[in-house]
């Protein structure tokens, strides 16, 4: 998924401070100044000696710099561990307002050439296309071997189901958000809605009891009412990015068999996601038919900040991003934005968001894979963790970290935990990246009038099954 285009994980013009400007991308971080050559224990482990280790994150927005940060910090913390037997040292870089694809392919080819990092951050999709080349390993035996270290037992279980891969499992969650549907108050407050049932409406949804249709009705409202311009009802994303799924998960859709880890279309749900799109854009007009492919930052983003949008999807980490990039005042979003999850597709049905859980993996090119998978798990701790999910408005990845004293202190992200209960993956699939790309590129044709949702369904699934072959299943 790949990370991220707006309204997903941005950074124009975030200002670090001092402190964050202490530890530079490449900046070798040592725990300890012994620099003579490691001794290894039969085993092919490190007992004396320094082993340096290196890690590569990204933002690329900028407060996530404590993807970085953390594993510099957990380093102190298995160095005290040690006790010398060995000391670790840790180069870690951070990536700020670079691109996901460049991002990936350079590590891609520091494998090939065995030159890459031994921890590397990616998103949890990122990582099945390196499983087959063998540039991560397992870590199944690793997380049994060190469960007593940092919080891995501590991880929120669903969140393991994302870093697995045909049962075994590739990496260690650094993070995750959930992608809620956000509202304007004072919109609806102008349609005549009551404050009690703006701020129940996140509620109603949760329930089950304002659902879709009721979402198109007061978008359609809005419009015909002047409250919004035409086509300012609902903003969804602009680009191609896990948020789109969201509408596909809502009526049934299912994206990876658990059995077999093949892609799975399911042709009804793709059907009504299209339509979904196509009566917002074509039929009920509640969204601009300039949304497909429209400039995040210089047209999206602002549009939305200035009040002109009804309803729009967004990243949780976006919260932060709005105050940070687009100077919008906290106490501002709080008198005028709600959030919620996205409404079920009929009233008694559940709602659904998208998660993209981040994680640290092991790569085959670690000089001492224990010690690598050592340090992720200190860098896993309630407190580290929540520095940076209140930095940056990411969701807890631990349960414990609900009693964090940090955590406890964000208001949002307390509003927003919830939505971890009604969340949906994207695949963790070598070729998922193909079928992303034939999903979106049918959605701007049933969105700009080419093709009915219909004829999308019919020629992408028969696109898809000539790409992917007998990874693909149909039902």
């Amino acid at each position: 998924m790949s990370k991220r285009t707006a309204p997903e994980r941005t950074e124009v013009g975030y200002r670090l401070s001092r402190r964050r400007f202490l530890v530079t991308s490449g900046a070798l971080v040592a725990a300890a100044a012994c620099t003579t050559t490691p001794a290894r224990a039969p085993s092919g482990g490190v007992t004396e000696g320094t082993v340096k280790l290196s890690a590569w994150t990204i933002g690329p927005d900028a407060p996530s710099y404590y993807r970085r940060d953390n594993l510099i910090s957990a380093a102190e913390t298995l160095n005290k561990k040690l006790a010398g037997k060995p000391t670790v040292e840790i180069d870690a870089t951070f990536e700020s307002g670079g691109q996901w694809g460049d991002y990936l392919q350079k590590f891609t080819l520091a494998a090939e050439a065995k030159t890459s990092p031994d921890v590397i951050l990616a998103g949890h999709e990122n990582l099945a296309p390196w499983v087959g080349p063998s540039y991560i390993v397992p870590l199944d035996d690793l997380i049994a071997k060190y469960q007593s270290e940092g919080g891995i037992k501590d991880v929120i279980p669903t969140l393991w189901s994302a870093m697995k891969l045909k049962g075994k499992t590739y990496g260690v969650p650094q993070d995750t958000e959930a992608r809620p549907m956000y509202y304007r108050k004072d919109l609806l407050a102008k349609m005549g809605w009551s404050k009690d049932k703006i701020d129940g409406l996140p509620e109603a949804v949760k329930k089950g009891e304002w659902a879709w249709p009721d979402f198109v009705a007061t978008a359609k409202d809005a419009v015909a009412k002047g409250v919004v311009g035409p086509g300012k009802g609902w903003y969804s994303r602009p680009s191609k990015g896990a948020d789109i799924y969201m509408f596909y998960y809502q009526n049934g859709g299912e994206m990876q068999d658990t059995a077999t880890a093949k892609l799975v279309i399911v042709k009804d749900a793709l059907l009504k996601h299209f339509q979904i799109h196509a009566d917002a854009v074509r039929n009920d007009k509640i969204m601009t038919q300039s949304i497909y492919g429209m400039d995040a930052g210089k047209e999206w983003h602002p549009t939305v900040t200035d009040g002109k949008v009804l309803f729009y999807n967004a990243g949780s980490w976006t919260w932060k991003d709005w105050q940070a990039t687009y100077k919008v005042p906290e106490q501002s979003l709080w008198d005028n934005v709600g959030f919620m999850l996205i409404p079920a597709a009929q009233r008694g049905g559940k709602p659904v968001t998208v998660s993209h859980p981040l994680a640290y993996a092991v790569t085959s090119n670690a000089k001492d894979k224990d010690l690598a998978f050592r340090l992720i798990a200190n860098a896993t701790t309630p407190e580290l963790n929540s520095r940076h999910s209140v930095t940056s408005a990411h969701l807890a990845v631990l349960t414990t970290q609900k009693d964090d004293p940090t955590y406890k202190q964000d208001k949002f992200l307390l509003a927003t935990q919830y939505m971890l209960d009604y969340t949906k993956f994207i695949p963790n699939h070598a070729k998922f990246g193909v079928y992303d790309d034939v999903l979106y590129r049918f959605l701007g044709a049933v969105e700009q009038g080419q093709s009915t949702p219909a004829q999308a369904v019919e020629s992408a699934v028969k696109e898809l099954q000539g790409q992917l072959g007998d990874e693909l299943i149909v039902k």
